[in-house]
């Protein structure tokens, strides 16, 4: 067989190497990178349309797992549709969904909160995801796949392997605790969540996107 067709093939317009694997130590690091900025995005945008500050999440600290948990399943179990963008955003838009709606279950079943609540929107899907959102998770997969994992990755070979470890073992140690402590204490409030039982000030699409 010729050389060639055992290639890595890249985005020559991305000049980046996209289709590599990742070590345990950088998924690690992806994954705390896409939870604090999914948490980023959702206070600011709660800040812009309700003008307050709400620690918007399930635990206590600036992450949002579920933003996390989503971009190593995309990086992770869509590896083999990486040449294929078109392929690839529909399998984000469907796992993101599926990981949506199973998250939102979980809480409402065995934590007896709600956390969002797309009722109303168009094509939801008992209020736990919605088309629109699925879109945007969808386009969010292809950007992390295309550019934001690479120009990550590449950012975090500067560091050493010393330091890596390190910050690997801090964070997990911090996650570790925050999800201990809001087992016992959940994360709740307005503009957070509200009980199954109660749905009168469950954040809506708007505060959450």
């Amino acid at each position: 067989y010729p050389e060639e067709r055992y290639k890595v093939k890249t985005r020559k317009w991305l000049k980046v190497d996209f289709n590599k694997d990742y070590s345990i130590k950088t998924y690690i690091l992806f994954f705390f990178t896409f939870s604090f900025v999914g948490w980023i995005w959702e206070v600011f945008y709660n800040c812009l349309n309700n003008g307050t500050f709400v620690n918007r999440g399930t635990m206590h600290g600036p992450w949002l797992p579920i933003y996390g948990f989503g971009g190593l399943l995309i990086l992770i179990l869509l590896k083999k549709f990486r040449n294929k963008p078109v392929l690839l955003f529909i399998s984000a838009f469907i796992l993101c969904g599926v990981l949506e709606y199973s998250t939102a279950w979980y809480l409402e079943t065995f934590k007896h909160l709600r956390y969002w609540d797309y009722t109303g929107v168009f094509l939801n899907i008992n209020g736990r995801i919605c088309l629109e959102c699925s879109l945007f998770f969808g386009l969010g997969g292809v950007l992390c796949v295309y550019i934001v994992a690479p120009f990550l990755e590449r950012n975090l070979q500067r560091l050493t392997n010393k330091l890596k470890i390190s910050m690997c073992i801090a964070l997990l140690l911090i996650f570790g605790a925050d999800n201990v402590y809001s087992h016992f204490h959940p994360h709740v409030g307005e503009g957070i969540s509200s009980s199954v039982e109660n749905p009168t000030k469950v954040p809506n699409l708007i505060q959450r996107f």
